[in-house]
């Protein structure tokens, strides 16, 4: 009997406790903060977003006690477990796993506040719902402070030291979700230069919640930062690739494309380097394109884990080509010193066309005086292509229609137009990958699953008919790419 009322008591003294907190909500916040809190609880839950841009060096307050800032090492993980029993070892290894960095603000060898950092997926417990995090973003999550150290500037400097860190990678911007009625929180991130972007808003219970963004500014669906300095991003979409590789017959079909594209435009070989402006293919596969701009051509990528995979493929194969890591706004070359460029579609991937333009300034720059450019960008007059440009990112990228950030990109006219304000010759210009893409790719990995040959030969077969397309009037919607061949006229000046 006393067994079977023990259950009833602990309900009672909950429900005594949360009507105790309640009392002190409403007599310490008012009424307004118990109701939110309440919905909080039960149907609607909300976090405000904010931002901080890492493109300048922080303003240095420091804390107010001596701390010691630093990343989470394996032998601190009883300290850490100390400081937050509510918290499991096994969830610690599992953020620590999933690519989760934690840094922790210790005062004379004790742990007194922590944060924990993810550019990767980040889900949001509070909301039940994914954080949408672009290519650049660092999403910072479950800061606490021991109780007795708040209010001295620990969780400002780590924030600080945090910030300097990821921007030495590459990283654009921190963001960080905070109640809005969590006015410390809130102080302490505009103190570091935070401000409000925008809101995430569910409603539903439990695990049943749907999730609504609600945007102050539109960095959240576009990023403000550009792809290309964040290395680090395509290191990580370089070891994804890697582990869930595309099939060998899409890779197949597009080298064959672009092949075709080489001999049609390329001039005979001779003498002078050649250059592609990404080494993607060459990391992941067979199927690159390197070794056919002659001996001596040279690779060149932002990554260096990918630009390392590729010089580690390529030399097993072949020998006497280069491989280097740069910017394509600022390309490591002197200027007329590169006879021949392949540009396949490594352009797609700015923020804005600002950068894009620059990008094109760059090559012309480094191409020699009756040097060829062959440029490829994805079709914005492809339907398939305008739809994926008008959807959020992050909702194409969750289900694995879009593996990596695409960004800016020019129809055919508007190409031509500034290849020309760039001092080139645009001699042809066609569509090419006529085939539609996301069914071409689900059948290649089918095909890739299943193993069979036949199977295998078949599909390339039928993926190489679609470019009988070209052909037709109606190439500038079908073809996924535009192409351009441009040529640097004989007599151009050439300025450093």
């Amino acid at each position: 009997m006393a067994a079977s009322t023990r259950p009833r008591e602990s309900s009672l003294r909950d429900f005594h406790g949360r009507l105790g907190r309640a009392r002190d909500v409403l007599r310490q916040e008012g009424v307004r903060v118990l109701s939110i809190k309440i919905l909080g609880e039960t149907l609607y839950r909300r976090l405000l977003i904010m931002e901080l841009p890492l493109d300048r060096e922080l303003s240095t307050i420091g804390a107010r006690l001596p701390l010691t800032i630093q990343a989470l090492a394996e032998s601190d993980l009883d300290a850490y477990l100390k400081f937050r029993p509510d918290t499991s070892r096994a969830e610690i290894e599992r953020r620590i796993g999933a690519g989760c960095h934690c840094f922790v603000a210790m005062h004379e060898s004790v742990i007194v506040h922590a944060g924990w950092a993810t550019a990767g997926e980040a889900w949001i417990d509070y909301l039940g719902c994914e954080m949408p995090l672009m290519p650049g973003d660092v999403y910072q999550f479950d800061s606490f402070t021991a109780p007795e150290f708040r209010g001295r500037g620990a969780a400002r400097a780590r924030i600080e030291t945090m910030a300097g860190l990821f921007r030495g990678k590459g990283y654009r911007r921190l963001l960080a979700g905070v109640l809005p009625e969590n006015a410390p929180a809130f102080r302490t991130l505009a103190s570091v230069g935070y401000r409000p972007i925008g809101r995430i808003r569910t409603l539903g219970v439990g695990r049943w919640r749907s999730a609504r963004i609600s945007l102050l500014r539109t960095r959240l669906a576009t990023p403000s930062h550009d792809v290309r300095d964040a290395s680090g991003y395509w290191d990580d979409v370089f070891r994804k690739t890697r582990q869930a590789p595309e099939s060998e017959v899409w890779r197949a079909y597009m080298r064959r494309v672009y092949v075709g594209l080489l001999q049609r435009w390329r001039p005979s070989p001779g003498s002078g380097i050649g250059l592609k402006t990404d080494l993607f293919e060459e990391a992941v596969g067979a199927d690159h394109l390197l070794t056919d701009l002659g001996t001596g051509s040279i690779g060149l990528d932002c990554s260096l884990s990918i630009a390392c995979a590729a010089r580690a493929r390529v030399r097993r194969a072949a020998h006497g080509h280069g491989f280097v890591v740069g910017d394509l706004r600022d390309v490591p070359f002197r200027t007329g010193s590169i006879r021949r460029i392949l540009a396949g579609s490594s352009h797609d991937h700015f923020a804005d066309h600002r950068s894009l333009e620059a990008a094109l300034a760059e090559l012309t720059r480094i191409l020699a005086p009756g040097g060829t450019l062959i440029l490829t960008l994805d079709n914005p007059e492809n339907p398939i292509v305008w739809v994926r440009n008008h959807l959020p990112f992050s909702w194409l990228n969750r289900i694995g229609l879009v593996p990596y950030f695409v960004g800016r990109t020019y129809g055919g006219r508007a190409a031509r137009h500034v290849l020309e304000s760039c001092g080139l010759v645009v001699t042809s210009a066609t569509t090419v990958a006529h085939v539609p893409r996301a069914p071409a790719i689900w059948l290649a990995a089918l095909a890739r699953r299943t193993g069979r040959a036949r199977l295998a030969s078949a599909l390339a077969h039928l993926l190489w008919s679609f470019e009988a397309l070209e052909r037709w009037p109606t190439r500038r919607w079908t073809g996924y790419y535009v192409a351009l061949c441009a040529r640097k006229p004989e007599g151009a000046v050439e300025s450093t």
